[in-house]
């Protein structure tokens, strides 16, 4: 989402300039076992002094997922390669609910039959449709906290644990609230929440979603007929 807030399992963003001398994902030769990458080309990241698993190294930004950690407030992010150590501070909360978008506008989400959900024709290429009222839809996005049972963010996860704060989650369209049928981890740092869209007229809304007193970052969705 680009906000200034992380949280435990949720993918995090690290932007600035001599980061990494080359750019790439992590790959198959890179994982150990079941566990996630720790560094890549030498380039390591660490989250109050725990290290993060790291998807992608460049000059100018890594992509990393933030580590087991039930502390909140203020705490150091480093980043660490052949040149040394940089460090800067974020704040880590308990959640940091964002989601997913398919260009930066409109949120990663599905119909069940999987057809992407948006205006028809905003990407080219691929086949997507508005939401309707009372449809149920996939949602996809990151930062939603602890799971029950708990998944540690450094080993291979798949499969679908719900969130510890699902009783504690809101979705809304605007300011109408829709039916959260289900909000889970589905792989590392990857959350799906199973949503029924609300009675609303057509348009683009924005989406916020909400776990207790954090509200997270919106983005759109477009509602049809």
């Amino acid at each position: 989402s680009f906000q200034p807030t992380i949280s435990s399992g949720s993918w995090i963003t690290i932007r600035g300039s001599g980061l990494a001398t080359t750019t790439r994902t992590w790959a198959a030769g890179d994982f150990q076992g079941n566990k996630l990458p720790l560094s890549l080309d030498g380039v390591s990241v660490q989250v109050n002094g725990k290290d993060a698993p790291v998807y992608f190294i460049s000059p100018t930004q890594i992509n990393a997922l933030a580590p087991t950690d039930s502390a909140t407030g203020r705490v150091t992010v480093s980043v660490k390669n052949a040149a040394g150590t940089s460090s800067t501070t974020v704040s880590l909360q308990t959640s940091s609910p964002a989601f997913f978008t398919f260009d930066g506008t409109y949120i990663a989400a599905v119909h069940l039959d999987g057809t992407f959900v948006g205006p028809v024709g905003f990407l080219k290429g691929v086949t997507s449709r508005p939401a309707s009222p009372g449809e149920r839809i996939l949602l996809f996005g990151t930062g939603g906290g602890a799971t029950s049972p708990a998944v540690a963010p450094e080993t291979i996860f798949s499969g679908a644990a719900p969130l510890s704060s699902s009783n504690a989650l809101t979705m809304l369209f605007g300011t109408t609230t829709a039916t959260v049928e289900f909000a889970g981890l589905i792989s590392n740092g990857l959350n799906q929440f199973n949503i029924v869209v609300p009675r609303v007229a057509a348009g683009d809304y924005l989406v916020t979603p909400k776990i207790g007193t954090i509200v997270g970052d919106s983005a759109k969705l477009t509602v049809g007929n």
